[in-house]
């Protein structure tokens, strides 16, 4: 039982079932009642009118024998009305209230019954029957001994002048009433009349309570149940996540109206979900591209910290053991001038080679370690190409290695330290040669080309030997790393050109293809212009480079274009700039979009 009426209470349809049942049956009882008592209320009225008229009748049909007062003719007369069908008795008392005449002779001279029937249904009090008669009021029912109801009429028998003026009367003009007519008639027929019109209203009123229930619940299920029902699963298909969902009204109604408001409510969600998922997109790749400058500058001050504390190391290390090394090479020199035997010669010229191969490594860790001074003047690329190439001819030309020199034409001067980057190009022609043992090719190049929207200028160096491993590629500017094998090399020689490329405020490039060769690159920023109107760098940050020369910056006096690429967090090789190192990004430099603004003519 509660279960169902747990699934009523969820029902709209089986409230509305039973709110609108519950209302024709209410409705529908209440005009059965109204009905029922108005029919039975017109039946017994006409009922009492053709009482009213056979009273009448009875009275004029009596009216000469009570003039003669011939009491055989009026019982005579009472009897034969009474033989009508219905009619049960008729009665005539006199003023004192005892029978005179009736249709039974037996009730003949027999006082009346004061808690009869008709003495209560007319007299408030029947013992003073008249004082308490109510007004207009001749008649009432009672149940009879049958299952019937019986009328009681009462009629007065009035004095008139045509009876005291007889002769054979002794009633004065003074007495109104000479006695009462009463008629006892049987309502059976009437009783059956309104039982049988009863039964046809109540059937009448259960046929139509059922149609307008069987209509009610048509119109409720095609106009409300089903487009509720309708709205109500594309509501869960909604919770569920599928904002594609609509449904097609039915009508022009409230519930219509109430299915354009959830499609309309269904599109703007559906809209909404697409700006912040199109929202959430941007916002992840914004963080992706966030993270990744960040890991990127913190890398570069990881690795510039790093390469410091390690150079700081090995500058210890290489003044540590220089002294010592340079006594073993000299004493191992005297020892190959002095030994007598030829397995004393061998020995030490082994211990002279190592010295030297040693002394090869300190340089270079020397190299790597020093804070060298850079002499930064213009320089034109192709001129320290060709004068760089020429001094590895006699190399090339001992080896079957064939040499392409590729210039791009009207490449502008670049700032460099033309010994330092001289090394540096040396170091990368060396590890090529070194790459192709057996011969090959090797492809020198110099053009432009644009890196995080700034223009640079390159020198690329490109062997045809077997390449080097992806998981390798990535360790090739690290210190003490090296692919050659062991007694092949320092490991330095990337790493000291990598320094001084970055020292230049550029960076190197290094791909390769197992099996078909390496490339690397240097890039060399091109400095930019002065332009009348546009900032400075120490002006704008007030950083005071511009009144203390010995503070290094390279970026000054050159702070164009360079300035996110020399100093910013937008270039390839370590953060120099101080300002750069405290930006994620160089996006967010106040000067970097000061002069973006003004170069893209905002």
């Amino acid at each position: 039982m509660k279960k169902r009426l747990a699934l009523i209470s969820r029902s709209l349809a089986a409230k509305l079932i039973i709110a609108i049942t519950l209302l024709i049956l209410v409705g529908g009882g209440i005009s059965w009642c109204a009905l029922i008592r108005a029919g039975r209320k017109s039946l017994v009225n006409e009922a009492v009118r053709d009482a009213a008229s056979y009273s009448e009748l009875i009275k004029k049909g009596i009216r000469f024998s009570m003039l003669t007062n011939n009491r055989e003719a009026i019982q005579q007369t009472l009897e034969d009305l009474s033989s009508v069908k219905d009619i049960r008795s008729i009665r005539l008392f006199d003023g004192r209230g005892r029978i005179r005449s009736s249709s039974r002779p037996a009730d003949i001279g027999t006082a009346v019954d004061r808690s009869a029937p008709a003495c209560t249904g007319c007299h408030a009090d029947p013992a003073h029957p008249s004082g308490t008669l109510a007004q207009q009021v001749q008649w009432t029912t009672a149940p009879g001994a049958q299952g019937y109801n019986v009328l009681f009429f009462v009629d007065p028998v009035y004095n008139q002048p045509s009876c005291w003026g007889a002769a054979c009367h002794v009633h004065p003009p003074s007495q109104r009433v000479l006695g009462v007519l009463e008629s006892e008639i049987s309502l059976a027929a009437v009783d059956r009349a309104i039982r049988k019109q009863a039964l046809q209203t109540t059937v009448y009123a259960l046929s139509l309570m059922g149609a307008a229930a069987l209509l009610l619940s048509v119109v409720l299920r095609k106009f409300v149940l089903r487009p509720v029902t309708s709205l109500a699963g594309a509501m869960a298909t909604v919770a569920q996540g599928n904002l594609e969902s609509r449904v097609t009204p039915s009508s022009d109604d409230e519930i219509g109206r109430l299915v354009n408001t959830f499609n309309d409510m269904t599109g703007e969600l559906r809209v909404a979900r697409e700006r912040m998922e199109a929202w959430t997109e941007s916002l992840e790749r914004e963080v992706a591209k966030k993270t990744e400058a960040l890991k990127r500058s913190q890398d570069k001050l990881v690795q510039a910290e790093k390469l410091a504390a390690l150079g700081r190391m090995t500058a210890d290390v290489a003044h540590e053991i220089r002294n010592p090394l340079t006594a073993i090479g000299g004493f191992a020199r005297r020892l190959a001038k002095g030994a007598a035997g030829e397995k004393e010669q061998k020995h030490a010229g082994i211990i002279v080679y190592e010295v030297g191969r040693l002394e090869k490594v300190l340089r270079d860790a020397l190299t790597f370690s020093r804070n060298a001074r850079f002499n930064l003047e213009e320089q034109r690329i192709d001129e320290f190409l060709q004068e760089a190439v020429s001094l590895h001819e006699p190399v090339l030309s001992e080896q079957p290695v064939s040499l392409e020199v590729e210039v791009e034409k009207g490449l502008p001067p670049v700032l460099m330290d033309k010994d330092q980057v001289r090394q540096a190009f040396t170091n990368l022609v060396t590890n090529a040669l070194d790459a192709m043992p057996r011969g090959g090719t090797l492809k020198i190049a110099a053009g432009s080309e644009v890196v995080n929207g700034v223009r640079y200028v390159f020198l690329r160096v490109a062997d045809s030997g077997q390449g080097i491993d992806e998981d390798k590629l990535k360790m090739v500017f690290e210190p003490f790393f090296t692919t050659k094998e062991i007694g092949h090399g320092s490991g330095l020689g990337l790493s000291i050109t990598r320094k001084i490329i970055e020292e230049h405020g550029g960076f190197v490039r290094a791909e390769s293809v197992p099996g078909q060769g390496s490339i690397f690159s240097l890039y060399f920023p091109q400095p930019g212009e002065d332009r009348p109107g546009e900032p400075k760098c120490w002006e704008y940050m007030k950083c005071g480079r511009d009144r203390d020369a010995s503070t290094k910056c390279p970026a000054y006096p050159h702070f164009g274009r360079v300035c996110w690429v020399v100093a910013g967090t937008f270039c390839e090789g370590k953060v120099q700039g101080t300002f750069a190192q405290k930006y994620e990004d160089c996006g967010k430099c106040d000067f970097y979009r000061s002069v973006k603004k003004l170069r893209e003519g905002k």
